[in-house]
């Protein structure tokens, strides 16, 4: 009788371990490469103040669709960038400022743009990680667009969030 209520106690407390386990599954991958991006388009009128908001969610990595709910932690890869097309003639974009709207104190200006540029260097890399980081924690980032137009733009102007991530799992 002892034997048996050892062998019982041995079996249930290993049946308690394993459905306390991890329920990840054995072939999930170790870290995956995925890619979002967000545009911004700007009309504006000489001397308006304007703010805009765009949200990043998981949902936007399609490389994660089946593993989004695995996500512990990202990193911004080098070929992420900040990109400004549309700019023509005398348009000229100041005081822009990208931040995030959990976090306002996270947050990047940009030079004042009167031309097209691609901007991927360590600050804007710094404030993408943000945004990858919000993402992996919480599932989703508004990032927030506050800029001063100098002069009439007619023609759409974007700004574009290009998010090249390793997501770990």
């Amino acid at each position: 009788m002892k034997k048996f209520l050892i062998l019982s106690s041995v079996l249930l407390l290993s049946l308690i371990f394993h459905s306390c386990s991890s329920d990840k599954p054995d072939n999930l991958p170790v870290s995956i490469n995925a890619t979002a991006d967000k545009s911004f388009t700007i009309i504006a009128t000489a001397g308006s103040v304007t703010s805009q908001n765009v949200t990043f969610t998981i949902d936007d990595f399609a490389a994660l669709k089946d593993y989004k709910k695995y996500v512990e932690s990202g990193l911004i890869q080098t070929s992420s960038y900040i990109e400004v097309k549309g700019i023509t003639g005398e348009a000229e974009l100041t005081n822009v400022k990208l931040s995030m709207n959990r976090d306002s104190k996270k947050n990047i200006t940009l030079q004042d743009i009167n031309s097209n540029k691609k901007y991927q260097e360590l600050p804007q890399l710094t404030f993408l990680q943000f945004i990858i980081d919000e993402i992996a924690t919480r599932d989703s980032s508004t990032i927030k667009l506050e800029y001063k137009a100098n002069s009439n733009i007619t023609s759409p102007v974007t700004i574009t969030i290009y998010l090249n991530s390793r997501f770990n799992l």
